[in-house]
């Protein structure tokens, strides 16, 4: 596993983030599309794992969760206007939990 790799993965979660923060569905779709080139290609080097590179994985590691943390806040933001949408036009969902269900 190169630094060349490791380096180019971090930009490409970089990006990501960035377009999940703040970018168009456009954008998020290049992102991914980076992001997994940036995958396979460190996936094509296939050395063994090296305790040298234990700090930048914990690190892309972070990173990968930081981006998923993104999605699943705007999944929930999505999911809340849809079912706002259907409120109104009176196809609520039903909760997912009712008091005393057993």
């Amino acid at each position: 596993m190169s630094q060349t790799g490791f380096d180019r993965l971090a930009a490409c979660q970089d990006a990501m983030i960035r377009a999940l923060d703040g970018g168009t569905a456009a954008a998020v779709e290049a992102a991914a599309e980076a992001l997994r080139a940036a995958v396979e290609a460190l996936r094509a080097e296939a050395p063994a794992p090296h305790a040298d590179h234990r700090p930048r994985l914990a690190a892309l590691a972070a990173q990968a969760s930081a981006a998923q943390a993104r999605v699943n806040f705007l999944t929930d933001g999505i999911a809340r206007r849809i079912d706002r949408i259907a409120e109104a036009r009176g196809h609520a969902r039903p909760g997912t939990y009712r008091a005393g269900a057993r």
